[in-house]
């Protein structure tokens, strides 16, 4: 699965200011370009990362590809060197993804070194997935277009607190514009249901049919934060009064942007028709 493909959302637009993933902020005076990580590491896979830089935003310039960083990540065990494989993307060798393993990521360039840690937790696995569809007239729906409502439920460990991320996408591309952060304890839309100890989390979508992968992360706190504060600040018109404008809080230091994640993954392709 290439995360960066389909996670990616116009890292060129970014912060005004300085920015990841299409962030804005009023003030329009020149700022330092800052650097820009997307780092993950997925259960039973190696390390990924890709590095920019922000171009400021009277620049017309793309965000600069950051080619000779050096990059480590520790498992807390070994330690090994990422390898640098073109278009600002760096890959680990051996170590792999493992739940309740902390990880370290160090990352050196332009005499600076930015860390970051993260945590895998043991991942959720999709127990079912199902749909049914409409193109019944209605408030939300006053032209009667078909729309597809989506169920998936999944368990949750009752043992530990748990931070969830859904998506919704055909070949890559997300279908609704929207990231779908959950706990135990609800959503940030869709519809939220726990019985016992499965989560039930259903979302209705516009779509004419077609192939759909229904994705479930698996993350710590600090990468469920930063995912949520993105998802505030990009699909805002959803709640038509825009947020203050605020950079997601990163997990990396020295004021770097983005985030680094180790993450648990699992998903379902479903048929709409």
């Amino acid at each position: 699965m290439n995360f960066f493909k389909r996670n990616r959302i116009l890292i060129a637009f970014l912060l005004v200011v300085t920015a990841c993933e299409e962030v804005v902020d009023i003030d329009l005076r020149y700022a330092e370009p800052k650097l820009v990580v997307e780092g993950v590491i997925y259960k039973d896979s190696v390390c990924n990362v890709r590095l920019t830089r922000t171009a400021d935003y009277f620049s017309s310039e793309e965000p600069e590809i950051i080619e000779d960083a050096d990059i480590s990540i520790s498992d807390g065990s070994i330690s090994e060197q990422l390898v640098y494989t073109g278009n600002g993307f760096y890959r680990g060798i051996t170590i792999t993804g493992t739940p309740g393993t902390t990880y370290e990521i160090e990352i050196s360039q332009g005499g600076e070194t930015f860390l970051g840690s993260s945590t895998m937790p043991d991942g959720a696995t999709i127990f079912s997935t199902h749909y049914t569809r409409s193109s019944e007239v209605s408030i939300l729906n006053p032209e009667g277009k078909l729309g597809f409502t989506i169920n998936s439920k999944f368990y949750d460990s009752p043992a530990e607190d748990n931070y969830y991320m859904i998506c919704f996408r055909s070949q890559g591309e997300l279908i609704e514009e929207r990231f779908f952060m959950l706990t135990e304890k609800g959503a940030n839309g869709g519809s939220f249901d726990k019985i016992n100890d499965m989560i039930s989390f259903s979302e209705s979508i516009f779509y004419d049919g077609g192939i759909v992968d229904v994705e479930l992360f698996t993350m710590d706190e600090p990468v469920y934060n930063y995912f949520r504060q993105l998802d505030d600040i990009m699909f805002w018109k959803r709640r038509y009064i825009p947020p203050v404008p605020y950079n997601p809080v990163s997990n990396i230091s020295n004021g770097a942007l983005g985030y680094f994640s180790a993450m648990c993954y699992d998903s379902e392709t479903l048929v709409l028709e």
